[in-house]
């Protein structure tokens, strides 16, 4: 099976769909402030999980940088709600976009790289298709084109590890806060043993990276062109 990550277009002028959006999700946890790693946030986004029942919600709204011992606390709050085998992290959003949006999309929307939109009918060609590992979510995008069809976030669970070997410039766990940055590689491979059988979708640990199939490829290609690059990622 061949591997692809989704990035975005960066030929602007190549591109064939008008379709642009503004969108925040409803719950976040806040960033973190350290003492050696000044504040910083990841960049999870888990749009399926729903903070709605949640008494302190409230409290999840705002992602400013909070102490470690809070940004703890809250964390605790989330962690029922999110299945046990996934990460949370400083700065992780919850909940589907919502925002505007303005002109015509394409099938596959991937803007920017580590968000995934399809339209309806790309939803319903992939769950048809039997494709696995797609978690779509409704975003809620008001459009003045009334005829625009519904978009859905596919949810990219970090499931798949980067090979140790394509790593360089890890730095070592921050005893305050635990961040452990690395420098990511412009040529980069997964580690085999790490890609979760059969699924068609999903992300990668520690990075922002989103890889689909080419069964999906093949799938979406079906609906016609998407301003999307795929760019084929070895498994080693």
């Amino acid at each position: 099976m061949r591997y692809f990550e989704l990035e975005e277009p960066r030929d602007l002028d190549s591109v064939v769909w008008s379709g642009t959006y503004r969108a925040e999700r409803r719950w976040c946890l806040p960033g973190i402030t350290c003492p050696r790693c000044d504040a910083w946030a990841g960049m999870l986004a888990y749009p399926s999980v729903d903070l709605s029942s949640l008494p302190e919600n409230d409290s999840l709204t705002d992602g400013w940088p909070q102490s470690p011992e809070e940004s703890a606390r809250r964390a605790a709050l989330v962690r029922p709600f999110v299945p046990p085998e996934l990460p949370i992290e400083p700065g992780c959003d919850f909940g589907p976009l919502v925002g505007t949006a303005r002109g015509r999309f394409g099938p596959v929307t991937v803007w920017p790289s580590w968000q995934v939109l399809v339209r309806e009918d790309a939803r319903d060609l992939l769950q048809g298709a039997g494709l696995q590992g797609i978690i779509p979510v409704r975003a809620e995008l008001r459009n003045r084109r009334t005829k625009e069809l519904p978009l859905y976030e596919l949810e990219a669970r970090p499931l798949a590890k980067l090979h140790p070997a394509c790593i360089y410039d890890r730095e070592p766990t921050c005893p305050f806060c635990g961040r452990h940055g690395f420098t990511l590689p412009p040529k980069r491979w997964l580690l085999g043993e790490s890609v979760p059988t059969g699924l068609d979708l999903f992300g990668v640990e520690e990075t922002t990276r989103i890889v689909v199939s080419e069964r999906f490829v093949d799938t979406v290609n079906r609906l016609g062109p998407s301003d999307v690059v795929y760019r084929e990622i070895t498994v080693g």
